[in-house]
């Protein structure tokens, strides 16, 4: 099981949130329409959103994932104007973010290039149990490639059941790694009894993959991303922002990588 586990909407909020870039709540229904949006959790007095030119995104609901500049602000509708229209209103399901100084496309990248900088050094779980299914006179098999590691295969009990017990898995002297490309799993004709139609679930490890939605899932130690994303996010806007003290201590807190690794009976998938 995954000792961390938050989504991407989460992680930008912790970014935005120690850049001093946020505000963020639920949306609701009363005056909105497809370029009006309701937030009752905004305060600053008319205009204020347009003439500090913040952004709003939905992070969930209705309009996920959609971005959109602030027009105008009416503090006693609580109403705000986007500069373009949903596809539908925001309505209670919808919550949003507001920043001012980063994007999320900035943002993402961010996150991103700190996902990639813990490559091959924090590892995740992996499993699979679709990629491999068993073919008659046939024992070498294509890995998935986002393991890195492999520790344990199991054979499904029986054809199409989906049902993978412990007792069915292969004993690792019966099968190896062919390190190709891509790399094959090599099941031994000899000790194996293979049968045909029945699936392998696979158990390892691997990097965490990239995001870009937000309900994607990082299985990475938060403190850090989030410190190592700061790291990423443009220099001009740092600066022009005096967010430099915070970009320094950012730097600090990451110089030290978080490592987690391989199950002690893991098979190397790649050199």
């Amino acid at each position: 099981m995954a000792l961390y586990s938050n989504t991407l909407a989460v992680i930008r909020r912790h970014v935005l949130s120690s850049v001093g870039d946020l505000l963020y709540g639920q949306c609701g229904t009363t005056g909105a329409t497809t370029t009006k949006i309701y937030a009752p959790f905004l305060w600053q007095a008319n205009d204020y959103y347009n003439n500090h030119r913040y952004h709003a995104y939905a992070y969930a609901g209705t309009n996920i994932g959609v971005d959109k500049r602030v027009t105008d602000w009416d503090l006693a509708t609580f109403l705000l104007t986007v500069h373009s229209a949903y596809a539908a209103a925001c309505d209670a399901t919808t919550y949003i973010e507001m920043h001012r100084i980063f994007t999320v496309q900035e943002l993402h990248s961010a996150i991103n290039l700190a996902i990639e900088a813990m490559a091959g050094k924090y590892l995740v779980d992996v499993k699979d149990e679709t990629t491999i299914t068993l073919v008659a006179d046939t024992y070498e098999y294509n890995l998935p490639l986002s393991f890195l590691y492999l520790h344990s295969v199991v054979t499904e009990n029986a054809v199409g059941d989906g049902i993978f017990n412990n007792e069915d898995e292969i004993d690792p002297r019966d099968w190896s790694i062919i390190k190709t490309y891509p790399p094959k799993l090599k099941l031994d004709k000899n000790r194996y009894g293979l049968v045909v139609g029945k699936d392998l679930r696979l158990e390892g490890h691997g990097t965490q993959p990239l995001v870009d939605s937000d309900t994607d899932v990082i299985f990475l130690p938060p403190e850090w991303l989030v410190m190592k994303a700061i790291t990423f996010l443009p220099m001009n806007k740092i600066q022009i922002h005096a967010l430099i003290h915070t970009y320094r201590a950012a730097v600090e807190k990451t110089v030290r990588i978080p490592r987690n690794y391989p199950h002690p009976m893991s098979k190397s998938i790649v050199e």
